[in-house]
This record gives structure tokens, C-alpha cells and sequence, in this order.
């Protein structure tokens, strides 16, 4: 009789549409935003004079949307999620808008991070919208939309910058969120009901909220930093990662006995919860460091251009789309372990084949192996936002499903920061510093990817040892993704199920 009238509830389908299509239309935006203002950045360091700063514009981003993730989960749990994703969507195009106005360097990095403080709520409550919404019957188109807009988003962000950059100005790469974040705004507010007002006053975690929010931007930034060759023993660093455990401790600490926890402990006890997100921080980790190390191999050791990268990344890209429409097959013939196990056997036989990868290797060679690590990634990310989501108790689904895009994210800054660290030690004992009188170890690396040759001898060296360094480093993902099978491993025999999904599928209303 419940499910009869839950499914009496449900919306009809036209309004659901328009609902998923508002939702991806905030996915396309927010994660569009990471990646198109690439093309446009030498434009802008040369207008706003701040060659400095330039990572910063990318990193800022990461760092506050990160950071906001688990923390506004949990509030569209206690105060609804309509609130929460409209707040989110206001905050972003405020961003957008100063970011187009900004005169300066700094003031450009800082509405930067008022832009990632938006997505930081628009994300994680988009995704709770969207798996809690899916219908079962149509879970297969509705995932591959979802991965289809993750995928034409990352793609097509540093085309369509350097297009606006050149035909417009760098600013509209801004401008742009105004317009289409209005026009959402307007539909989601008549398509989303308000969550009606309980008469019990939530209880917030604000110390928890406090501690979580400076450990991660401490922790993340410390390994960014480290990473990018500060040195880990800096002054800096380990100020910076001595902070961020400090502050990780007391968390726990405080979320042990706080009533409402911001990050309620409690759901790593189920084990497919805490076993997804395990294996969703190591996921994260391959991602990433697949999309920034590959293209090194590909322009440092083969000799290639921006082109042949664009031609190893498209299919990168896309198969990840094609790993989620697989998924949405898996999950209704395996347990989530089978599903998760299946996903990291894939990958791991893209990154093996990395760390073999010789200076002869073919373009399709190399294609074939991005769409295994591919394919890999696409199924683990749709699998382990479902399994999440499904997993979960309604009462913390929001922090549940948030912390899915939060340990992501975690795992891709940890991964990068340990993988560049891997290769930096292979280059120092690969190609010394002042090897053929070509200079440091770096400096050889950057004339190698800006086409300045050297001796004939040296350059070929050069790339030899560019191409150890990184088989090295995913020798280091590859370890990530044995580890993701224990993971995998620990996640149970749950798995997708038809009563799971009736009774995770609930009305808009009653999640709004």
C-alpha cells in the first residue's frame, strides 16, 4: 500500500524531465567552470599582470568547492534541499559575475573562490536530486545523460574558452554562467516545492562544520602545494598539513559526540557505504592523475602537440560515458563488490599498460589503454554515487550522497600530489641536475614540452627519462587500483535492488 501510494506521488514525467534537464543543466555549469577558463588564462595573466598567481585561478576553485561539499550535504538534510540548491545557484552566478569584472589578479582568485563556495553547495545537492529522482525503468538513459554532460563539459571547456577568448573576450567565459544560471534558477524555483517547516528546530554542528571546512582546505592545499614542488619538509607544507590533522582529530572528536554531526560516523559502519567511498578516493586518484600525466607522456616523450593530446583525451572522455551506460546493466545482475571489482580490473589494465609504454607506442595503442582506464572510471563513478545513495538512510542521504563528489575529489588532489612526487624523484635520479650541461632536471622538461631542443643526444635522453618517471608513477596507480579490489572486497553482498530503488525513489516534494 506504500509503494502504491509513493508511486501515486512520484511526479509525471514531463515534470520530471524538466526537473533532470534543470539539474544537468547545473552539473554542465559548475563543472564546465573547471576547465574552460584554461585556454583563456595566458589572455587573462597578460591583461590582469599576474603570472604568479596563474594556478591559483584552478586551485581556489578545487579547494573551496571541496571543502563545502559534505558540509552542505548535511544542511539540505536538516533544512531541505530546494533551499540549499537555490542558495548554491545564487552564489555561483555572483561569482561568475564579479570573476567577469574583476581588475586584478588577486581579486580575480578571490571571486574565484566565492564561484567554488557556489558549487561547493550546487553539486553535492544537485547529485542527491538526481539519483533520489531516477526512476528505476529509466535509471540506463538517465545515468548516461548524467555522464554525458560530466563528459562534453570537460571536453569541450578549453575548445569553447579559447573560442570565447578570441571572438569575444575573456570575461564571457564568466558572463556565460549569468544568463543560463537565471533561466535555471526560475525553472527550478516552480519545479522544486519547498520542504515544509517541522516544528522541531535542527540542530547544527557548527564547531563540526568549522573543523571539517579548515582541515580540508588545509590538508588540500598542503598536498597541492607539495605536489607542485614546494617541498614537503617547507615550512609551508607542513604547517599546512600539521594544521589540517590537527583540526581532522579534533573533528572526529567533536562528530563522536555531537546529536546532528555534519559527517555522521555512523554511516561508515554500512559497509557498502564505507567500502564505495574507499574505493571512490582511490578512483578519484586515477582519474586525475590519468588526465594530467598523461598528456605530459604524450607531448614530453612522444614528441606530440596539443592536438594529438586532445586525441587521446576525446576517447578518455567519452568512454567514461560509455562505462556508465554499462553500469546501469551491472547493477541490476551484480552486487555493488562485483560492480566496483569489475570497474578497478578494467582501469588497472589500462594503467599496467601505461607503465610499459614505450617511445614506439602507437596513437591507438595509447587510446586503447585511456579507454580501458576509461570505461573504469565511468562505471566506478556511476556505481559508487548509487551505491551511496541507496545505501544510505533518507535521513542522511544528502551528506551521504555529497561525500561521494568529497572523496573524489580528496582522492584526486592526494593521488596528483603523491604521483608528482613519484615522478619528480624518478627525473632527479633518471636525469641529474646539469646532465649534458642542459640545467636542472625541470628546466630540461619544460624545453622538452616547449619544442627548444637541445643536442640530439640530449633530448632523447631527456624524454627516456621523462617516460621512466612516468611509468613509475602509474606503477603508483596501479597500486590504487589493487587496492581498490580490497575495497571492493570489503563493500558486502548488498547490491541494487527493486525494493531498494522504490523506496530511495521519493517524491520531489519530500526532498525539496
Amino acid at each position: 500500500m506504500q509503494t502504491m501510494q509513493m508511486k501515486a506521488a512520484l511526479p509525471g514525467k514531463s515534470r520530471l524531465n524538466w526537473t533532470m534537464a534543470g539539474l544537468f543543466v547545473s552539473i554542465f555549469l559548475t563543472q564546465l567552470d573547471q576547465t574552460i577558463v584554461s585556454t583563456a588564462l595566458p589572455t587573462i595573466v597578460k591583461e590582469l599582470h599576474g603570472l604568479p598567481l596563474m594556478s591559483w585561478v584552478f586551485t581556489i576553485y578545487m579547494l573551496t568547492s571541496t571543502m563545502m561539499m559534505p558540509i552542505a550535504g548535511k544542511l539540505s538534510d536538516l533544512y531541505g534541499r530546494k533551499r540549499f540548491y537555490m542558495l548554491g545557484l545564487v552564489v555561483f552566478i555572483l561569482g561568475s559575475a564579479l570573476c567577469g569584472i574583476a581588475q586584478s589578479m588577486p581579486q580575480l582568485i578571490f571571486y574565484r573562490a566565492v564561484q567554488g563556495l557556489g558549487a561547493g553547495f550546487l553539486i553535492p545537492v544537485t547529485y542527491t536530486l538526481v539519483f533520489t529522482n531516477m526512476p528505476k525503468e529509466r535509471a540506463g538513459i538517465y545515468q548516461t545523460l548524467y555522464m554525458g554532460v560530466f563528459a562534453v563539459s570537460s571536453v569541450s571547456g578549453p575548445a569553447l574558452g579559447a573560442w570565447i577568448t578570441e571572438h569575444l573576450d575573456w570575461r564571457y567565459n564568466f558572463y556565460m554562467n549569468i544568463p543560463l544560471g537565471i533561466l535555471v534558477f526560475v525553472a527550478m524555483g516552480r519545479l522544486l516545492p519547498v520542504t515544509p517547516k517541522s516544528d522541531v528546530k535542527p540542530s547544527v554542528d557548527k564547531s563540526g562544520a568549522l573543523l571539517l571546512a579548515v582541515s580540508t582546505f588545509s590538508i588540500l592545499l598542503g598536498l597541492k602545494l607539495g605536489g607542485e614542488g614546494e617541498g614537503w619538509m617547507s615550512w609551508q607544507v607542513a604547517g599546512l598539513l600539521g594544521l589540517g590533522l590537527i583540526c581532522l582529530v579534533a573533528f572526529l572528536r567533536v562528530e563522536v559526540v555531537s546529536p546532528e554531526p555534519i559527517l555522521p560516523l555512523v554511516m561508515f559502519r554500512n559497509r557498502a557505504i564505507g567500502g564505495t567511498l574507499a574505493a571512490t578516493f582511490l578512483q578519484g586518484a586515477i582519474m586525475y592523475g590519468s588526465l594530467i600525466y598523461i598528456p605530459l607522456f604524450v607531448q614530453g616523450s612522444l614528441g606530440g602537440d596539443a592536438s594529438d593530446t586532445g586525441g587521446v583525451l576525446t576517447p578518455f572522455m567519452f568512454s567514461v560515458m560509455v562505462g556508465a551506460a554499462v553500469s546501469s546493466s551491472l547493477i541490476k545482475r551484480w552486487s555493488w563488490r562485483v560492480c566496483i571489482f569489475v570497474a578497478m580490473l578494467i582501469s588497472a589494465g589500462g594503467l599496467l599498460g601505461m607503465t610499459a609504454a614505450s617511445l614506439n607506442i602507437g596513437a591507438w595503442h595509447i587510446r586503447f589503454l585511456m579507454i580501458l582506464i576509461g570505461v573504469g572510471v565511468g562505471i566506478m563513478m556511476t556505481v559508487g554515487q548509487m551505491a551511496v545513495t541507496f545505501s544510505a538512510d533518507e535521513r542522511i542521504k544528502g551528506v551521504a550522497t555529497s561525500s561521494v563528489g568529497f572523496f573524489r575529489s580528496v582522492g584526486g588532489v592526494f593521488g596528483t600530489a603523491v604521483m608528482a612526487a613519484v615522478i619528480n624523484m624518478r627525473l632527479v635520479r633518471e636525469l641529474p641536475a646539469g646532465a649534458a650541461g642542459e640545467g636542472s632536471a625541470e628546466q630540461q622538461i619544460q624545453r622538452l614540452l616547449e619544442g627548444a631542443s637541445a643536442s640530439g643526444q640530449s633530448a632523447a635522453a631527456t624524454k627516456e627519462a621523462l617516460a621512466a618517471a612516468v611509468h613509475a608513477g602509474f606503477w603508483f596507480l596501479a597500486a590504487a587500483a589493487a587496492l581498490g579490489l580490497v575495497a571492493a572486497w570489503w563493500t558486502g553482498r548488498s547490491r541494487f535492488t527493486d525494493t531498494t530503488a522504490e523506496e530511495s525513489r521519493v517524491d520531489i516534494a519530500s526532498v525539496g
